[in-house]
């Protein structure tokens, strides 16, 4: 994450800086990321860019953890238009993260990064201390949930009920740009997995 003299930069440098990086980590995975382009784009010294970040792994986390907060923001509010249901604030989150996806450099950043880590094990990644950041924390998720919508009360068991969900979202979003499907057929598909998550796979669903 971003050392302190990146958060004392004024606004209009700090965007300067992201804009920058988002294109550079739109246009190329991220082993070809070139800090060099950065700076230039951004108007600022290398030097200067390790004075705000350890290296762009430290600079992909950085963005990816803003992605992770909007996202948080949006499923507090889908919480609240969908009464903490788990299923409608997924298909909430779904549509938040297609309608991102239809921006071009957007479409190209979830690409290259989504891609290129489900795909490739570097041995850079694996020595880092910092993971990437996962698209929701589970005890934020259960804290917006009605817990009256589980047959069972246990909180591990809701808790791992949760991980499912957003396991099937993430799968759905890699096949989502793997594939170039489109928002129906991408939301039928989600909803189709969802649906045997909240029925389960055994006995009438009905009943």
């Amino acid at each position: 994450m971003p050392f302190d003299t990146f958060y004392n930069l004024p606004e209009e440098k700090r965007r300067k800086i992201i804009d920058s990086a988002v294109k550079e980590f739109s246009d190329n995975p991220f082993s070809e990321v070139s800090i060099n382009k950065i700076v230039k784009n951004s108007e600022i010294s290398r030097g200067s860019f390790y004075t705000y970040f350890a290296d762009k792994y430290d600079l992909l986390i950085y963005l990816l953890a803003t992605f992770k907060e909007n996202v948080k923001r949006i499923m507090e509010e889908a919480a609240i238009d969908r009464a903490g249901d788990l299923k409608q604030l997924i298909m909430g989150l779904h549509k938040y993260i297609f309608d991102l996806y239809q921006n071009e450099t957007n479409q190209k950043f979830i690409f290259n990064v989504l891609i290129y880590f489900q795909t490739h094990l570097d041995e850079e990644l694996k020595n880092k201390n910092q993971p990437l950041p996962d698209l929701a924390n589970c005890d934020d998720v259960f804290q917006l949930l009605d817990l009256k919508q589980f047959k069972f009360t246990s909180e591990p068991e809701i808790k791992q009920t949760i991980d499912i969900a957003f396991s099937i979202l993430k799968t759905n979003i890699y096949n989502t740009v793997s594939k170039k499907l489109n928002f129906q057929n991408s939301k039928k598909s989600l909803e189709e997995y969802l649906n045997i998550l909240e029925y389960g796979y055994r006995g009438n669903k009905n009943a």
